[in-house]
C-alpha cells in the first residue's frame, strides 16, 4: 500500500496516535487485525476519491494473459478497462480527437491504437509525438506532428472514420494513472486514512456512545458520536476530492 509502505511502523503509530486515550484502549487488539483495518480503511479512500492511490497501469482488452501473469508477478498494480468509442466527429471541427480517460489524474500514456475489427488486424498505432494531454483532468487529443507514420487500415474501414459514423470500443488506450506519491503530495490522507480505521474499529467493536471511568474519588466521563465522526471525514474527503479532480458542476 503506497500510503503505509511499512506496515509494522504504521501500525505501531495507529496504535500510539489512535488508539491511545480513546474508548479503544484497553480492548485487545492485535497489530494484524489493525494493518487490515489501514487496508481496508485505504481502499474506502481511493473509491470516496475516484482515484488510485498509487501509480496504477491501465489495460486495454487487447492485453494478453502473459502479460497480466507478468504484473501479477513483479507486483505491479492494474487494472483492464474496456475499449472507447470512435465517435463519429473525433476529427472534425475543433475536437482534434478529444478523448476523457476514465481514470485520472494520468501519470503516462504508452499507447494509443485504432483497432479494427479484431486486436491484431487494421491497427493504426498514433505517434507518440501526436499525443497531448491534460494528465489533471485526463483529457487528451492528438495534434499531428512531422513523424512519418503508415496506417494499415481497410478502405473500407476509412470510410466508416470519414463518413461520421461511430466505431464502439475502436480506441484501445494503454496508460498509467493515479497519484505518483499520495502521501507526499496530500499529507492529510495519511490522517485522514487513520480516522477511517479508527472508525471501523469502532463501529466493528460496538463502542457505546457514551462511558464513564471512576477511580480513586475522581470520574470521567466521554461522549462518543459515531454519525459525527463520520460526517467530518466525508467532509474532508469531498473537500480532497476537489482538491485532486476539480470542482464537478452539472449544467442543465
Amino acid at each position: 500500500m503506497s500510503l503505509f509502505p511499512d506496515m509494522q511502523t504504521a501500525v505501531t503509530a495507529f496504535r500510539r496516535d489512535r488508539i491511545a486515550g480513546t474508548p479503544l484502549d484497553g480492548i485487545s487488539l492485535h497489530d494484524d487485525y489493525l494493518a487490515a483495518q489501514l487496508r481496508a480503511a485505504t481502499v474506502d479512500a481511493g473509491l470516496a476519491l475516484r482515484v488510485f492511490l498509487q501509480p496504477t497501469l491501465v489495460l486495454p482488452e487487447t492485453a494478453s494473459q502473459a502479460e497480466k501473469d507478468a504484473l501479477d508477478e513483479a507486483g505491479t498494480p492494474w487494472v483492464e478497462e474496456p475499449g472507447y468509442d470512435l465517435e463519429g466527429d473525433f476529427f472534425s471541427g475543433e475536437r482534434w480527437g478529444y478523448l476523457v480517460t476514465r481514470h485520472r489524474p494520468i501519470v503516462a500514456v504508452h499507447s494509443m491504437q485504432f483497432v479494427y475489427p479484431q486486436p491484431y488486424s487494421g491497427v493504426f498505432t498514433v505517434p507518440a509525438d501526436w499525443i497531448r494531454t491534460d494528465k489533471k483532468y485526463g483529457h487528451i487529443r492528438l495534434v499531428p506532428g512531422t513523424q512519418a507514420f503508415a496506417a494499415p487500415l481497410s478502405a473500407w474501414v476509412m470510410q466508416v472514420m470519414g463518413a461520421g459514423r461511430t466505431v464502439p470500443q475502436m480506441i484501445q488506450l494503454r496508460y498509467t494513472a493515479g497519484l505518483r506519491n499520495a502521501a507526499q503530495q496530500y499529507p492529510e490522507l495519511v490522517d485522514l486514512v487513520q480516522r477511517m480505521a479508527a472508525l471501523r474499529i469502532l463501529q466493528a467493536q460496538f463502542v457505546g456512545a457514551s462511558s464513564s471511568i471512576s477511580a480513586d474519588g475522581l470520574s470521567e466521563s466521554r461522549s462518543l458520536d459515531l454519525d459525527k465522526f463520520q460526517g467530518d471525514i466525508d467532509q474532508h474527503l469531498e473537500r480532497l476530492r476537489q482538491v485532486i479532480h476539480g470542482v464537478q458542476m452539472i449544467v442543465c
